[in-house]
């Protein structure tokens, strides 16, 4: 970028470091306008709002009415509570979160990320085979297959991985929908994910229904 506007503006003397700097610091803290359907408007800097911290268990949203930016509290705040929010999707695994975080250049240290891995294996878990029993589906790699952790019945991997890539096939549909504005097309996508994932993927929609709704 700091090339590019040398080659445009040839005449004045540029200091490349700094731009890059600039540069750098401004998508590090820049905000993706929305519009009410989540799609995005354009970039803005909102100095006040850029000082607010990350945290995976984020306890504000920040929500956009046309090039306004609001910050909104999830729960009743004291005057003493630290605001935070989510750069990120919230819904994922850890491994996921943190490497979705890399672009900010830390580490995220929240009490979701320190213990992670009863979480972590109910979002990565898949419902067991047998429809009464109420555990759910872990990678074994002895096996090659995904095996129950309560009964011991497993999945055959390639199953798994054809539901999966089903699902994610399902939704790029339902992005490319949301992005051209049908949103009539983009919940019937929506329906048939969360269709396929009640009967797959049961574990991971009731614990994101508990902690998101």
């Amino acid at each position: 970028m700091a090339n590019l506007v040398q080659l445009i503006l040839p005449s004045i003397e540029l200091d490349l470091k700094e731009i890059a700097h600039t540069f750098s610091k401004f998508a590090c803290n820049a905000h993706t306008i929305c519009d009410p359907e989540l799609r995005p408007l354009g970039t803005g800097l909102f100095p006040a709002i850029s000082i607010i911290n990350h945290s995976c268990v984020p306890n504000a949203v920040l929500l956009f009415e046309g090039r306004t930016a609001y910050v909104r509290a999830l729960q009743p705040l004291s005057s003493n509570t630290e605001v935070s929010i989510s750069y990120i999707e919230t819904a994922a695994t850890t491994l996921k979160r943190h490497n979705d975080l890399k672009q900010y250049f830390f580490t995220c240290t929240c009490p979701r990320c320190i213990k992670d891995s009863e979480e972590d294996a109910l979002l990565e878990g898949y419902r067991c085979k047998d429809q009464k029993c109420d555990g759910f589906l872990l990678p074994d790699s002895g096996k090659k297959a995904y095996t129950c952790q309560k009964c011991s019945i497993s999945r055959d991997e390639e199953e798994v991985k054809k539901v999966s890539s089903e699902i994610l096939l399902l939704s790029d549909k339902a992005s490319s929908f949301l992005s051209s504005g049908s949103i009539l097309r983009y919940h019937f996508f929506l329906k048939q994910i969360y269709l396929i994932s009640l009967c797959f993927v049961f574990h991971k929609i009731c614990y994101l229904n508990k902690q998101y709704r």
